[in-house]
């Protein structure tokens, strides 16, 4: 629930070459390692950093979810000797299946858009050739170079272009795997 500031000072503080990581791995004897500027070390960070950080927001909204399911249905399926593999298999999950779709959806819609933040915040430019994803480039070209915004205007534009097709193409996928979508109701 943290903010992407927040997370990447601690981060920073965390694996600076001066900080905590770097000097527990002097004490074992190792040396000292330039976390963030690693170019093969800079992307699983990133990745690991980005399911810590969403992971809070994401449990609340599925457990909200399960929290709907009838208690009912779980006693029902209890007395009837249903395992508990099986409860979630053909209970919990059918139940969410408009959450879990949603969640999808909205995450597939936004893909193109995913990290800015957390890549604004952590890159420098010895990682900048692994870091660098469209949103960064829209940026160096409107704000830290010669601005050239038209060209900007047309890679962003470009970039909402895909990113519908694809909010689309999985909302169609949704509703035809899972019987439900955000922008059409049941299967079609």
């Amino acid at each position: 629930f943290l903010s992407w500031v927040i997370v990447s000072g601690i981060l920073l503080n965390l694996f600076d070459y001066d900080g905590p990581l770097n000097n527990l791995l002097v004490s074992l004897g190792m040396e000292r390692e330039i976390f963030l500027g690693n170019k093969t070390l800079f992307l699983p960070m990133l990745y690991v950093s980005e399911i810590w950080k969403s992971a809070g927001w994401s449990s609340v909204i599925y457990m909200a979810a399960i929290a709907g399911v009838s208690p009912d249905i779980y006693e029902a399926a209890e007395l009837d000797g249903i395992t508990r593999i099986k409860k979630i298999w053909y209970i919990t999950l059918p139940s969410i299946a408009p959450t879990i779709a949603m969640m999808l959806t909205l995450s597939a819609g936004s893909i193109l858009n995913s990290g800015f933040d957390s890549i604004f915040n952590l890159s420098n430019p010895a990682v900048q050739e692994v870091s660098d994803i469209l949103d960064t480039y829209i940026y160096r070209i409107t704000f830290q170079t010669a601005p050239d915004f038209s060209f900007s205007t047309a890679v962003s534009l470009f970039k909402a272009v895909v990113n519908v097709t694809i909010l689309f193409s999985v909302d169609k996928f949704s509703r035809h795997f899972m019987g439900v979508g955000i922008f059409a109701g049941g299967k079609k």
